[in-house]
């Protein structure tokens, strides 16, 4: 997958590894061409009219929408002059490591092509782009944690379906794959044993493990793992936090502890990656 005008990777580096592509400007152009094998997320943070045609609805657009695009769809865009907004393009082998329900909402028969979240959300939704695009730009690229990213914005956005329609809106909602998914992202600081999530979910850490293999491509804890790493290299280069606070906010009891941790995932100390990124 070679990157398009806008893109933000370095000609430099080695992307082939790279399954996301991060373009920080939208045009109508751009948008009307579907990449292969792929599916895109769009986020429009300033437009004032314009709309997109697609194959169930016309949508008029507005500020702050994230539009769902997948293959085999029609799709029309229609864009002012001085639109605002970014695009992440997704090879389809990062929608094999989704649960049933994620896949759900990315594929033909999801009918939540469009949504509009709140400021919060949206805020949110807006932080996961950049923080997507600053590991794509980073000087040493971990190609799982980019996976990673858009495997938590996904989830996002099933939330969001989910808060505005209910659990009606999401098929697949009681699958245990994506219950221990939504456990983690919600105690991953504090619980970090695969017993825990077992537990919650009753079974035994042993079917919890064929699940996490057969849905994620990882077992239970390199999930669990996955996750606190994620938000690790997001409070080192997003937050003004000490070492020290980052560990406590993770939940380990000792700097040292943390940063053993840290170095074991990713080959380097805590305030190593944080030099990277500040240098980037």
């Amino acid at each position: 997958m070679k990157a398009k005008k806008g893109a933000t990777s370095s000609e430099k580096k080695d992307n082939r590894k790279i399954k996301v592509i991060y373009q920080d400007e939208v045009s109508s152009d751009e948008l009307n061409r579907f990449p292969e094998n792929s599916f895109t997320i769009i986020i429009l943070d300033k437009c004032d009219h314009g709309e997109c045609i697609t194959n169930h609805n016309i949508y008029r657009l507005n500020s702050k929408q994230l539009f769902i695009h997948l293959p085999d769809r029609i799709y029309q865009w229609s864009l002012p002059k001085g639109v605002s907004g970014r695009r992440l393009i997704v090879d389809d082998a990062i929608l094999q490591t989704f649960s049933p329900t994620l896949k759900h909402t990315f594929s033909m028969s999801s009918p939540h092509e469009m949504i509009e979240p709140n400021d919060e959300t949206y805020q949110k939704l807006s932080a996961e782009f950049h923080a997507i695009r600053k590991e794509i730009d980073s000087e040493i690229i971990f190609p799982e944690l980019i996976d990673a990213r858009v495997r938590l914005l996904a989830l996002m956005i099933n939330l969001w379906v989910e808060e505005v329609n209910g659990e009606a809106g999401l098929n697949y909602h009681n699958n245990i794959g994506f219950r221990f998914h939504s456990l983690v992202d919600k105690y991953f600081k504090t619980q970090k044993r695969v017993s825990f999530y077992a537990g919650q979910l009753c079974i035994t850490p042993n079917y919890l493990g064929v699940i996490s293999r057969k849905q994620y491509k990882l077992s239970p804890l390199e999930f669990i793992y996955e996750r606190v790493v994620l938000e690790a290299k997001k409070l080192l280069h997003s937050s003004d936090y000490t070492i020290k606070e980052i560990s406590f906010e993770l939940g380990f009891q000792y700097v040292s502890h943390f940063s053993f941790f840290f170095r074991t995932q990713t080959g380097m100390t805590p305030k190593e990656y944080r030099a990277i990124m500040d240098k980037s």
